[in-house]
């Protein structure tokens, strides 16, 4: 393969090529028919269950139960990277220039707790929750 064009003509055919083999159904052989005795009736297919009626299933969530998750301590290591402070209200605003009076984690991209709750999962501290009136330096609005 010594140009561009030679490439982008293989890519397509090795892909299909790629998939065909990958497939399961390529995979399976055949399977073999039991003889049966001339006198007997062929077995009757078996009966098909019916689908399961569609059910609206639950949002997807980072945690099975976040108030099972424990919470972040101030003394974890990203936690002091990130300057976290479960009160919003005593961030180092001298040392973290970000910081703006209001800003709260319950209004952060990152924070994944219900609304009004005290507390819930953030996708930087994984496996802990945050306290919903904390703050942190990665702190981004959310949309409107």
């Amino acid at each position: 393969m010594t140009t561009r064009r030679q490439f982008i003509q293989i890519v397509p055919i090795a892909g299909a090529a790629f998939v065909v083999g990958c497939s399961d159904k390529a995979a399976e052989a055949p399977k073999p028919v039991a003889s049966a005795a001339p006198d007997t009736p062929p077995p009757a297919p078996a009966p098909v269950a019916a689908a399961p009626s569609p059910v609206a299933s639950p949002a997807p969530s980072t945690a099975t139960n976040s108030s099972a998750l424990p919470m972040l301590d101030e003394k974890d290591a990203t936690a002091v990277a990130l300057g976290y402070v479960p009160n919003a209200t005593k961030a180092d605003a001298a040392k973290y220039k970000t910081y703006t009076a209001g800003q709260q984690c319950s209004g952060c991209q990152l924070f994944q707790g219900q609304a009004g709750a005290a507390a819930g999962p953030c996708s930087l501290f994984a496996g802990k929750q945050v306290n919903a009136q904390g703050w942190c330096s990665a702190f981004a609005k959310k949309a409107a």
